[in-house]
């Protein structure tokens, strides 16, 4: 069985209303994957193809919880904010750093003697890492770094091997001034799916619904949202579900409530479609990820 996690940031699961606009924007595909309804608590539950679990984000530390500790929580199976005594926000310290050296996931992976890829590329500014002791560089960077995997690069991602965080490059041109094309997220959908086909375990990460959800744009989280679902229908149309397992999950709530621009507490979707569904072990908070995703590498497409 393969292994496809797509890594939302900053999304959580909050009762519908006009705050939420996972609850107000048209997402055909997302919602088609819920029996018609939209991505919010009243969804959870077994569907006619997907499951759709609410994880908790707190892990029993009181405050906001934040990108640093969830996302190390959720790529290592260990409660960092527990561990640290707080929740930490932005870039891991580190302390969270060593954790990721010594139990990231893409590591534990390569363990078990299977393939993985970090299929995010990356601006050319950001090689090499300074070195492990410094610079301000995402939980997954780090894990892909420690793990001793290969970066992609824009030319890579121009070669149809690894897709931009903003999913069609339109950010990365127009914000960042990359001179790339911009492309249909039913193409970068279909590239991801392709490129998981080589591996046992592939990942990707998308930080913009965070970074947009702070500001309370509507329009641009509306136009986002659009984006996403178009993403995910041409994942769904090139990839084998008989045998993979697509997962979609997120470190923290921020999105779903627009009435703040904080983070929230709610809890995170992990929404699963594909194979290995079927007698799913207890999935309640964020360390339950990574040991979720080892166990199911492990099994037959049909476990």
């Amino acid at each position: 069985m393969r292994v496809v996690l797509f890594f939302l940031d900053g999304v959580g699961l909050a009762p519908a209303g006009p705050a939420n606009p996972l609850s107000t924007t048209p997402m055909p595909c997302l919602q088609g994957l819920l029996d018609g309804q939209a991505l919010t608590l009243a969804a959870v539950g077994k569907h006619s193809r997907t499951t759709l679990l609410a994880l908790d984000a707190t892990l029993g530390v009181p405050g906001e919880p934040q990108s640093a500790t969830g996302q190390t929580t959720l790529f290592t199976g260990i409660n960092a904010p527990q561990a640290v005594g707080r929740h930490v926000r932005g870039f891991p310290t580190k302390p969270l750093r060593r954790l990721l050296q010594q139990e990231g996931l893409l590591q534990k992976v390569l363990r078990l003697g299977k393939t993985a890829l970090f299929l995010n590329s990356y601006r050319p500014h950001c090689f090499p890492l300074v070195s492990t002791d410094g610079g301000t560089y995402s939980v997954t960077t780090w894990m892909n770094y420690y793990a001793g995997l290969p970066f992609h690069t824009l030319d890579d991602m121009v070669d149809g091997r690894g897709v931009c965080m903003d999913i069609t490059n339109e950010y990365l041109r127009t914000e960042l001034g990359c001179e790339v094309d911009i492309i249909a997220p039913e193409k970068a959908g279909r590239i991801l799916a392709q490129q998981s086909h080589r591996v046992d375990f592939l990942l990707y990460e998308h930080f913009l619904t965070d970074i947009f959800a702070h500001k309370r744009d509507k329009d641009k989280i509306t136009s986002l949202l659009v984006t996403i679902d178009r993403f995910l229908a041409g994942i769904l149309a090139h990839l084998d579900l008989q045998e993979t397992l697509l997962m979609v999950t997120s470190d923290h709530g921020n999105l779903e409530d627009l009435s703040t621009p904080l983070h929230t507490r709610n809890p995170v979707p992990l929404l699963l479609c594909g194979a290995g569904q079927d007698d799913l072990p207890p999935l309640a908070d964020l360390t339950a990820v990574t040991p979720f995703i080892l166990e199911r590498l492990t099994r037959g497409k049909h476990g």
